[in-house]
């Protein structure tokens, strides 16, 4: 019996959210980078490089977790724990 990690858990929660949201989001970010916050279920953040759109996904919802991916045919994912340093 296998059961699935969080890690897998969390890959398929964000990849839910982008297939809801892929036409729209495709349309009008094609090749761009987006951060998901996969607990929010939203886009947070939008730009063409990985770390400014992770800056500010942590930035703008500290204590989330984001899902990063490049929006298109070649997503070369990566994924961001978000972690409060208090």
């Amino acid at each position: 019996m296998s059961t699935m990690s969080d890690s897998n858990k969390f890959d398929v929660e964000a990849k839910h959210i982008y297939e809801a949201h892929k036409e729209e989001w495709e349309r009008l970010y094609n090749g761009k980078i987006i951060a998901i916050d996969v607990d929010a279920n939203d886009l947070v953040s939008v730009g063409d490089h990985l770390k400014d759109v992770s800056l500010k996904a942590r930035k703008e919802r500290p204590g989330h977790r984001f899902f990063v991916r490049r929006v298109g045919k070649n997503p070369s994912v990566a994924r961001l724990r978000n972690r409060n340093y208090v």
